[in-house]
C-alpha cells in the first residue's frame, strides 16, 4: 500500500489468508515474504507491465530508496490511524499510488516520481504528527469566530503548515517569496508576514486580512532577549566557531509567541514555542519558519549558516546567565549572551 515493497506485502496476505493456521504454513508464509519486505531488489520486476512506473522505480536505486523510504512513514502512519480512521489513509495511499503511477505521461517521469514522493513524505508526516511541530498559533480575521484561523507548523522538508478553519483544514508547503512566509495548499493560501497574514480559504475565495490573535507566553524564554557569542559543533576537528559581531545576530522571546530575529544585515520573525522540563531552566524549543529580509550582506557572514541552524533548533538550555541552544541529530549547540540594552 504505501510503496511498491508493501503493494506486494499486501497481495502476499490475501494470498495467505485463506490457509488455516497451522505453524509450518504461517512459517512458510513469513519465510517467502521475508525478502520481499527486506530488500527492494527482491521484487520481480519481469512481472511487472513493461513501460510501467513501478519498472522504472525497480531499475533506480535512487527512486528504490525513496520507496522504502515512503514504506517506513506509511507503515508509522498507519500505526498513529488505528483508532481514527484506517480505511481512510489505505483508500488515500492507493490513490497516490495510482497518481505516482500516471508520472508515465509527464514529460519528466524521473522528476515526476521524485516530486510524487516528497509530496506524500511530507503529506504523512504532518498529518499523522510523525515530526516535531510548533506551538499552534491562531489567527482572527474580522470579527467573526467562523473567521478564525489556527495554523501549526511542520518541521518537514520542505516545511509544511496545518490550518484549521472551523472543521476544514489545509495542507500547504511553503513556497518562495520575496518577504515573508508563504504556503500554498490546493485551493487555499497563507501569507504571513511580522504577525499579519493574507489568507485565501477556496477556490477563488475573497483575500482575508488576519492579525495573530493575542495571546501571552510565559516561562524563562518569555522577554529576553540574546545575541549570538558561539556556535560549537559536536565534531572535535570542527571545534567552536566565535562570532566577532556578536550584537549583529539576536534573538528576543516575546510574550505573543512571537520571536523577533537579527541575522546581520537582515532582520526577521518567527512563531516560538517552549515546553520547559522538570528543573524550568532547560526543555524543548522549537521555532516556526524565520521569515527574514534578504539583503546581501558581507560575503563572509555566517547570516546563512545561523539561519539553517535556527531551524534545527530542539531544546533550550539555561546555564550561568546563559542560553544554549542545541541543534537536532547532535548538529551543535548555538551559545547567547544576554543582549546589550
Amino acid at each position: 500500500m504505501g510503496s511498491i515493497i508493501s503493494e506486494w506485502a499486501e497481495w502476499a496476505g490475501r494470498r495467505a489468508a485463506p490457509l488455516r493456521p497451522r505453524p509450518w504454513r504461517l512459517f512458510c508464509v513469513a519465510l517467502w515474504m521475508a525478502p520481499v519486505l527486506g530488500a527492494a531488489q527482491s521484487i520481480d520486476c519481469s512481472r511487472l507491465p513493461a513501460g510501467s512506473i513501478e519498472v522504472m522505480v525497480c531499475a533506480d536505486e535512487g527512486l528504490m530508496a525513496l520507496d522504502r523510504e515512503m514504506a517506513a512513514i506509511y507503515a508509522a502512519a498507519l500505526k498513529k490511524a488505528v483508532r481514527e480512521r484506517p480505511p481512510m489513509l489505505k483508500a488515500e495511499q492507493r490513490g497516490w499510488i495510482k497518481g505516482r503511477n500516471d508520472c508515465w505521461k509527464a514529460e519528466d517521469r524521473r522528476a515526476c516520481v521524485v516530486d510524487a514522493y516528497a509530496r506524500r513524505k511530507v503529506e504523512l508526516q504532518a498529518r499523522y504528527r510523525l515530526v516535531s511541530a510548533s506551538a499552534p498559533v491562531r489567527f482572527v480575521c474580522g470579527d467573526s469566530p467562523a473567521d478564525e484561523v489556527t495554523v501549526t507548523h511542520f518541521r518537514t522538508e520542505p516545511p509544511v503548515l496545518i490550518a484549521e478553519r472551523g472543521d476544514q483544514s489545509s495542507l500547504m508547503s511553503l513556497v518562495p517569496s520575496a518577504s515573508g512566509s508563504r504556503y500554498v495548499g490546493r485551493n487555499e493560501s497563507l501569507w504571513e508576514h511580522q504577525g499579519e497574514a493574507s489568507i485565501v480559504w477556496g477556490y477563488q475565495a475573497p483575500e482575508m486580512r488576519c492579525r495573530l490573535a493575542g495571546g501571552r507566553i510565559d516561562g524563562p524564554l518569555a522577554r529576553t532577549a540574546w545575541q549570538l557569542i558561539a556556535i560549537r559543533s559536536m565534531d572535535d576537528a570542527q571545534g567552536t566557531f566565535r562570532m566577532a559581531h556578536p550584537e549583529r545576530f539576536s534573538l528576543q522571546f516575546a510574550v505573543d509567541g512571537r520571536a523577533r530575529v537579527r541575522l546581520d544585515c537582515n532582520r526577521g520573525s518567527a512563531t516560538w514555542a517552549a515546553t520547559p522540563s522538570a528543573d524550568v531552566a532547560s526543555g524543548a524549543l522549537l521555532l516556526g519558519p524565520v521569515a527574514m529580509t534578504r539583503r546581501a550582506c558581507a560575503k563572509d557572514s555566517p547570516g546563512a549558516r545561523v539561519l539553517r541552524d535556527l531551524r534545527n533548533v530542539r531544546s533550550y538550555l539555561l546555564k550561568d546567565g546563559r542560553l544554549f541552544l542545541s541543534l537536532m541529530a547532535d548538529g551543535g549547540i548555538l551559545e547567547w549572551a544576554p543582549a546589550t540594552p
